[in-house]
């Protein structure tokens, strides 16, 4: 017990790491993990990674692409507004004005049948347009809403 409470302490304390590590159940079921295979005991090897805190930091901007079309309407619009409004920076491409983007669209939705907007924030794509879920995958990535000054607090 003190080996696994040790070796977590030092993976969480290790900025970037990734390591080995061994699991096993005892006969109580009791799970234990170790940086050495425990001998006799059915193990699980796993990797652990941590993440250092510039991985917690939001995802690279550059990656984000809003899809937009001109039939799309006020969904895409008020996608566009969601990012605007959290100074967001993102690449917009509309699918139906070239056959790259086009091809590039159907790759990475699966389907030409998916409708805009969608938006791709490295590796996840978020569709169909719901402003609650864009807003929260947005805050869970590290975009915070940003507050807005009224009137009295301008003065």
């Amino acid at each position: 017990m003190k080996i696994s409470l040790l070796l977590w302490v030092c993976l969480l304390a290790t900025p970037a790491f990734a390591a080995k590590v061994y699991q096993w159940r005892d006969a109580d079921g009791r799970v234990f993990y170790s940086d050495q295979p425990a001998p006799g005991q059915n193990v699980r090897e796993r990797h652990i990674r941590v993440q250092s805190s510039a991985a917690s930091q939001p995802q690279d901007q550059a990656a984000m692409v809003l899809y937009v079309a001109p039939e799309c309407g006020k969904p895409c619009s008020d996608a566009v507004e969601l990012l605007d409004s959290r100074k967001i920076n993102y690449e917009l491409k509309n699918p139906s004005r070239s056959e790259p983007q086009m091809i590039e669209f159907i790759n990475l939705v699966g389907s030409l049948s998916v409708r805009t907007p969608v938006l791709v924030m490295g590796k996840k794509v978020l569709s169909p347009w719901d402003k609650l879920i864009w807003s929260a995958t947005l805050n869970k990535a590290g975009f915070p809403v940003l507050e807005k000054k009224n009137a009295s607090q301008a003065k």
